[in-house]
């Protein structure tokens, strides 16, 4: 019996061994194995053998391999129109002088040098596109490496460069209606309350509005009462196309290029012959704005 179990103990030690270097020629050749192509892009060294995206909204892009010796990657991708978008491209401190370029034709080129976040860990340089005016629209993007000598190794990625975002903004006087005792059939018009919203950090860079209501409360309520708005931007005031005491809905959108970041000014018309005032008014603004304007 005492054989028999000497003899399992050696075979157990002699398969321990043998599995441990099983596992150590496994990990070993998985290193040794390349990347998938999926996984990493190279030979794109000129425009005619260009990276091919695709569509940028279902663009997925792996790691881009730059050899020494090579100095432009270059990508290819489609976009619709309406869409306005921008490149970005991993960087690294001793890429110093890397640029990337985005482009339709020798014409229309946007160059990007400047790394956004340096001292982060995730920096990256990037280029916008140009607004798509047709149905689809090809462009191109060139990387060209700067002072560094060896194999680069970036990821180059596409993104959407608008975004929207919303705020409600406080006119912390209060409007005035001395009431309509001249009883004119087009009401009086309320003093006049401004809000500047000019130095406003939470609104982003050049952000546009989108559209934008009014909300009020007035003392006491009266009917017939229509709320009116002005941005010094244009000096135009906006009547309120659907109205009532305590709200009020402005025909204004990204056509009338209004920024947010505006001096605005509000005032209501009132019909009725009694005084009354508006406090609590606020400016209900979506809008949309460049996230490249915040870089």
């Amino acid at each position: 019996m005492r054989d028999k179990r000497g003899g399992r103990n050696i075979f157990k030690k002699m398969f321990k061994h043998f599995l441990s270097f099983a596992l150590l020629v496994l990990f070993i050749s998985t290193l040794a194995v390349p990347a998938s192509a999926a996984d990493t892009i190279t030979g794109n060294n000129s425009s005619n053998t260009a990276y091919i995206i695709g569509n940028w909204k279902y663009s997925s892009t792996g790691t881009t391999i730059l050899p020494e010796g090579e100095n432009e990657a270059y990508y290819k991708f489609t976009a619709n129109a309406g869409e306005r978008v921008y490149v970005r491209s991993s960087y690294q401190h001793q890429y110093a002088g890397m640029k990337i370029e985005v482009y339709k034709n020798s014409l229309s080129v946007n160059t990007g040098t400047n790394v956004i976040d340096p001292s982060s860990l995730t920096p990256f340089i990037y280029a916008k596109a140009d607004d798509v005016s047709s149905a689809s629209e090809t462009f191109y993007v060139k990387v060209s490496r700067g002072t560094y000598t060896g194999n680069m190794y970036f990821t180059v990625s596409i993104l959407d460069r608008i975004k929207s975002g919303s705020g409600k903004f406080n006119f912390k006087e209060t409007a005035i209606n001395n009431g309509n005792t001249s009883l004119n059939l087009d009401g009086v018009d309320s003093s006049v309350i401004t809000m500047d919203l000019t130095t406003n950090a939470t609104i982003p860079l050049h952000a546009v509005v989108k559209s934008i209501t009014t909300s009020s409360t007035q003392t006491p309520i009266q009917g017939n009462v229509t709320h009116k708005l002005i941005s010094n931007q244009n000096g135009i005031w906006n009547t309120a196309i659907v109205s009532n005491p305590t709200s009020g809905s402005y025909n204004i959108s990204l056509q009338n290029k209004l920024d947010v970041a505006s001096i605005w000014s509000f005032k209501y018309n009132a019909k009725a012959t009694a005084k009354s005032t508006m406090t609590n008014v606020n400016a209900n603004i979506n809008y949309e704005y460049d996230v490249t304007d915040q870089f």
